[in-house]
């Protein structure tokens, strides 16, 4: 678990993480209170959330886009480049949230509503283009099989009567963090806002335990939250899940996982036809065309041990696999590494 005082920094010339959506609630235990049913909302010129607020049942809940305050959409997260324009939002949210309170509860409302508001959920997310010849589908793909217990959300392939295509995908470590990860250009598509193609984007929602761990419980107020240190521990938390988390933990041994797999169907295949067998038997685990290679290379050394005169045609089968288009994925972990990087 990532700490305020971690020693690893965030390289600011690299990194493109930052805040997207934060929620917070409070229940307001007084007589006459849970009687009131309320929705407000602020929005910017083009109607997109900045501050939400809910009343009901004596729960006061709400929702906050810093990405909103500074452009039209959230195309772009709000990141520590942008950390200057805290101190207004902040004040912004705060003074929307006591005139809203005052008008809802009147007589029984307290400045104390405003202090005891706790952060429950902090979205923070990067926004890349896919490299090459990678696309969102091929991504979630990725995470699916890598991760455990995944929800992945499909629909139809434009054209198609019968193909479908990956949109998106959950991932919880229950009380600690939800990973979504989903087709960008899929859901501006259905605002009607133009984005180029193949745009995907990785979005880790922290709660319960991470903020606690990160901020105390006392330290997940509104006020706390929005400034430029909370907002830099954050993107580091962000750094330190995809790197040792995901990357380290899971995605990493699920590759050398599939390169072994790969590998021992090439080595005991019988057939004559150990390479199509291969393909056919386990196109699905195929994350990358690059663990096809790695298996390739390794059978191929082998079977030089036993006889040197044999070639490597590892390049050969490759390039004649890409040839046929037979849908093996490409260039999903120079992706990975694209958002390596982007988290600093």
């Amino acid at each position: 678990m990532g700490t305020t005082d971690r020693k690893d920094r965030l390289n600011t010339k690299k990194y493109q993480s930052g805040y997207d959506g934060i929620n917070f609630k409070y229940e307001i235990g007084l007589d006459g209170i849970k009687d009131l049913d309320f929705e407000e909302k602020k929005t910017n010129t083009a109607k997109k959330s900045l501050v939400e607020l809910q009343g009901k049942g004596g729960m006061i809940r709400g929702y906050i886009n810093p990405a909103h305050y500074l452009h039209a959409d959230n195309r772009k997260p709000f990141g520590i480049v942008d950390a200057i324009k805290l101190e207004v939002l902040k004040n912004d949210v705060l003074e929307y949230l006591k005139n809203r309170l005052q008008e809802q509860l009147q007589d029984k409302y307290s400045d104390e509503y405003i202090q005891k508001l706790r952060i429950t959920r902090i979205e923070v997310n990067i926004t890349l283009p896919c490299v090459g010849k990678a696309t969102p589908s091929s991504m979630v793909h990725l995470f699916d099989m890598a991760l455990d217990r995944t929800k992945v959300y499909r629909k139809r392939k434009k054209g198609s009567k019968c193909e479908k295509e990956n949109m998106g995908i959950v991932y919880e470590r229950e009380h600690y963090h939800v990973l979504k990860l989903y087709d960008k250009f899929d859901d501006f598509e259905k605002q009607r806002i133009p984005l180029e193609k193949n745009i995907f984007r990785m979005e880790i929602a922290f709660i319960d335990k991470t903020l606690n761990a990160l901020f105390g419980e006392d330290g997940r107020t509104i006020e706390n939250i929005l400034s430029s240190k909370s907002l830099d521990i954050l993107c580091r938390e962000y750094k330190r899940v995809l790197e040792e988390e995901l990357i380290e933990q899971q995605i990493k041994p699920y590759l050398k996982n599939c390169v072994t797999t790969l590998y021992e169907s090439l080595i005991w295949s019988d057939s004559g036809k150990e390479i199509s067998d291969t393909v056919m038997r386990y196109k699905e685990i195929i994350v990358d065309i690059e663990c096809f290679r790695r298996a390739l290379h390794r059978w191929y050394k082998k079977r030089q041990e036993k006889d040197p005169t044999v070639k490597d045609r590892t390049d050969e089968i490759i390039y004649k696999y890409r040839k046929k288009e037979l849908g093996l994925p490409e260039d999903v972990l120079k992706t990975l590494k694209a958002f390596h990087i982007a988290a600093g």
